[in-house]
């Protein structure tokens, strides 16, 4: 193609990105309009589809893992929410138990309730893990229900509020008895506590070799239907359009050049199967 036919083409991806400038353009919307200069935006959305939709699956294989392998006590398993909601609870028998914006004695039945709830929560946590070792994310929440119980106890107890007040201490006594529990299990079996602290890391891990051949077979899928004269226009667009606008000083992720046409489409979609917090661990 001419050098006309290249600006022609190179004008026509800046139009396409110019509505997400300067902000919410990325290396990927890029690439795609890269496709459309050259008459392929519908291999690019398809790409993307499938790019995304395999990610969605990857997500999902892991946690099927994760599930058949611990049970509830894989990493974000029902027993978090239940100690979330119990932490909850006990954080609002806390701060009801205070005085500091309610009158304790008006709310003393409001106090037993939620300090109830917040130990049901640590019992049938309990009864979930039968002995056996749970997650330091299940840890650290329990220990925020517990501290939360006690002092809902503390304060309760400081004032006498009558019936509610053994309600109250129960819950709190249920509270530490349940993270005492918890606790000696993990010391107890160290091999199983290990197992469930990196399960997320050997899922991560498990999992990868599958993303990685979807991405290569997307790739080649990519290379068979454009062809080598089109696949190389399309990255020397991509590659003079993120250079404009880093000359711009419009910064964004840096792309090798040789990362063939829909190479960044496919990578970045792909990624979106790890949570980003966890994109370091592989």
């Amino acid at each position: 193609m001419s050098d006309v036919e290249f600006a022609a083409q190179l004008a026509a991806v800046r139009a396409e990105i110019a509505p997400a400038l300067p902000r919410n353009v990325e290396p990927r919307t890029v690439e795609l309009a890269a496709f459309s200069a050259v008459g392929e935006r519908d291999l690019a959305l398809r790409v993307w589809r499938r790019a995304r939709q395999a990610a969605d699956d990857a997500r999902r294989a892991m946690r099927r893992r994760l599930r058949a392998r611990h049970g509830a006590r894989h990493p974000g398993g029902w027993p978090l929410a239940v100690l979330f909601v119990g932490a909850l609870c006990a954080a609002v028998a806390a701060a009801l138990g205070s005085g500091a914006r309610f009158d304790p004695d008006d709310m003393a039945t409001a106090t037993a309730v939620l300090a109830g709830v917040a130990a049901t929560a640590c019992v049938v946590v309990m009864i979930a893990a039968r002995g056996r070792a749970l997650n330091r994310a299940v840890i650290r929440i329990h220990g925020v229900v517990t501290v939360g119980l006690l002092v809902a106890a503390g304060f309760t107890m400081s004032r006498d509020a009558g019936d509610s007040t053994p309600v109250v201490i129960v819950a709190a006594v249920v509270g530490v008895v349940g993270f005492v529990v918890v606790l000696v299990a993990r010391v107890r079996d160290a091999a199983d506590t290990e197992a469930v602290d990196t399960a997320v890391n050997v899922g991560l891990a498990e999992t990868l070799p599958e993303v990685e051949a979807v991405s290569l077979r997307l790739r080649s899928d990519v290379a068979v239907a454009l062809g080598p004269e089109r696949a190389r226009r399309i990255v020397e667009l991509r590659t003079a359009t993120l250079a404009a606008l880093a000359a711009e000083g419009i910064a964004l992720e840096t792309i090798d050049p040789h990362v063939p046409a829909g190479g960044v489409i496919i990578d970045a979609l792909l990624a979106t199967w790890v949570p980003e917090v966890m994109r370091d661990a592989i």
